[in-house]
């Protein structure tokens, strides 16, 4: 089973998405596109070990690769 999480590029930059995305890579497959306003992440083939917490670990992660890019 698949899961989708969209994020407004109100509050999340693409580029944040990305590195969320190549940092889980291991755990899990992940569909990332960018639109004009929203990135969507289709997440499939999570590890197991982690499948119950990984959406919202990855969420998190996300969240903290926005607010240190917004810093810099």
């Amino acid at each position: 089973m698949a899961d989708r999480v969209v994020f407004s590029r109100a509050l999340y930059l693409p580029e944040a998405v990305r590195a969320a995305a190549q940092a889980y890579g291991e755990l899990a497959t992940f569909a990332v596109d960018v639109s004009d306003d929203d990135v969507t992440v289709d997440i499939s083939e999570p590890d197991p070990e982690v499948a119950s917490v990984l959406v919202d670990e990855f969420c998190n992660h996300v969240l903290h690769e926005t607010v240190v890019r917004l810093r810099e």
